[in-house]
């Protein structure tokens, strides 16, 4: 583990104490100038000499992020007032505050005493009373003392009586410090990671023309549904998303990792139902829900192991959906119930669907997919998206598309088709244009579908701009936290 203290300048007494004068001057004009306002000052009880630096001022920013939530959700209105982020003695910063004062401390302590983490900082609540400017205490408000950061007695007792060297103090605060940065960090790629899917679901909603399919154009394969319904079916897939994320970035590697398909499975129940909330009932994206997810949280693993390429993308993907065919599909009594599109052709047809698709690792993805959105990279992005699902479709036995037509049958048709496509030119060229638009009519007359196929383009996109943000694999976003 990296120790925070080996960077940065020293203080020392005076240092510390010209400082203090300072901030009590700060608090003291802000108050004057504002006496009906709350100031809320808020430090870092940082042992040692070394008081600031990179890893300290990102400790301190990024927690009071959260403590300006909590006091959004208590109604405490508040501006920034002054701040030095940069100052050797530590970072600090003022808000002025609207509100009952012993709402605020009381949101205040509840902070402080949230984490462990947390317990370093000093947020000072102070009051113009009568042109009496005095801080409110713990005490006042019946209010638990601060306990130390080693032992959890009284944190003045503790200092009092030197109980603690100061070098088991900056190890413990080094280790907190760091702990939450690095949570920190992986939430700001799980949000990452979450826009980059939302992006990738509405890339592909917005692709013209697409056989099948629903686009801004036309959607007559689909009446029940338009493209705005998918914008927010979209939409409501981000929180999912995020967990996935998280999921991946937090698994303990000790456990196998079927455990976390088990786990995202849950999440993707959860979000189902919220994506039904968002259509009024109509299932946009269930089969995303479920590869989207997989890849998400199979991303978020590697990124937590530096390990982030397509073969070891496969790999996880594999290694989570191990159980997923005996599971889900060889194990499934045959009594024609309450059974998936998926199962019935599995039983009927040995077809395994997105299933197989899936615990092989996703290979038209990776076979197919990336490398098409790579060749058509010169295009423009509607182009490029409309000749990668082509390319996809065509190496895809697409299980919404025989259920449409209630026969596997339809897949040699299907490819007949795009290979007419592609040999006229593909979308670029005018007969390659005409043709998938003639091809789209029929596709939308006939009420035949491409759902497969769509979801494998939203997982080429997202693996696509996944690569592209994340330097090209070559990761070393994690190492300065570990």
């Amino acid at each position: 583990m990296k120790n925070i203290f080996e960077n940065g300048i020293s203080q020392n007494i005076t240092d510390v104490l010209k400082n203090r004068d300072r901030r009590v001057a700060v608090q003291q004009a802000l108050l004057t100038n504002a006496p009906t306002k709350i100031v809320l000052a808020a430090i870092l009880n940082i042992p040692g000499p070394v008081k600031n630096n990179a890893f300290i001022k990102c400790f301190f920013e990024n927690q009071l992020k959260h403590f300006e939530k909590q006091m959004l959700i208590n109604h405490l209105t508040f501006v920034k007032k002054e701040e030095w982020l940069d100052a050797l003695t530590g970072p600090e910063r003022f808000y002025l505050v609207d509100g009952d004062f012993k709402k605020l401390k009381q949101c205040a302590v509840s902070f402080e005493d949230s984490t462990p983490s947390r317990r370093l900082f000093d947020l000072d609540v102070l009051i113009n009373d009568a042109d009496n400017i005095r801080s409110i205490s713990r005490t006042e408000l019946g209010e638990n003392p601060r306990k130390c950061l080693i032992c959890n007695l009284p944190a003045k007792e503790c200092g009092r009586s030197r109980r603690h060297q100061v070098s088991d103090l900056q190890i413990k605060v080094n280790q907190l410090i760091l702990n939450a940065n690095h949570q920190e960090h992986l939430m700001e790629i799980s949000n990452q990671l979450a826009d980059i899917g939302v992006e990738a679901l509405i890339s592909e909603a917005s692709a013209w023309p697409k056989p099948g399919l629903v686009d801004p154009i036309e959607h007559g394969a689909h009446p029940d549904m338009d493209y705005f319904l998918f914008v927010k079916s979209s939409i409501s897939m981000r929180p999912y998303l995020k967990e996935c994320a998280l999921a991946g970035l937090n698994f303990d590697d000790h456990f196998p990792l079927s455990e976390l398909f088990n786990e995202i499975r849950e999440f993707g129940k959860v979000a189902e139902r919220e994506m039904l909330k968002a259509t009024a009932g109509i299932n946009t994206h269930k089969g995303a829900i479920f590869s989207l997810g997989i890849v998400t949280a199979a991303v978020g693993f590697n990124l937590q192991h530096h390990q982030l390429n397509n073969e070891n993308l496969q790999h996880t993907i594999k290694e989570m959906l191990v159980n997923l065919i005996n599971e889900d599909l060889k194990n499934k009594r045959n009594d024609g119930q309450s059974q998936t599109a998926g199962i019935q052709q599995y039983q009927k047809y040995g077809l395994g669907g997105v299933r197989s698709e899936a615990a092989a690792g996703y290979p038209v993805v990776f076979d197919h997919g990336l490398p098409a959105f790579n060749t058509y990279q010169d295009l423009n992005f509607n182009d490029r998206l409309v000749m990668t699902l082509m390319v996809i479709a065509r190496y895809t036995t697409d299980s919404t598309l025989i259920k449409r037509a209630s026969s596997p049958e339809i897949i040699t048709w299907k490819n007949q088709q795009l290979d007419e496509f592609f040999a006229e030119g593909g979308i670029s060229e005018k007969k390659g244009r005409e043709f998938i638009l003639k091809l789209q009519a029929t596709f939308s007359e006939n009420k035949l579908s491409l759902g497969g196929c769509a979801d494998l383009l939203i997982i080429t996109v997202f693996i696509a701009k996944v690569k592209g943000r994340f330097q090209k694999w070559n990761l070393q976003l994690m190492t300065e936290f570990n």
